[in-house]
């Protein structure tokens, strides 16, 4: 399966839930896969950049060194 711009969870859509939605998500190899649980939804704004507790914009709770806890 090839997709023109993105996937998420095999089905092909135009783009990933990045600034907008329930729940957000990223980007990986042209895949949507959703933030940990632990980032804060951030409106208009990017969530996070990986799927680990540490690629969060912003804590939904606290921070422990570089993890969203």
């Amino acid at each position: 399966l090839s997709c023109r711009h993105y996937s998420r969870r095999g089905v092909c859509v135009p783009t990933c839930r990045f600034a907008q939605g329930e729940t957000r998500e990223f980007a990986q190899g042209g895949e949507c896969f959703e933030c940990h649980p632990e980032c804060e939804r951030m409106e208009g704004n990017v969530t996070c950049n990986g799927s680990g507790a540490d690629t969060c914009t912003r804590c939904a709770h606290y921070r422990d060194g570089p993890h969203c806890v």
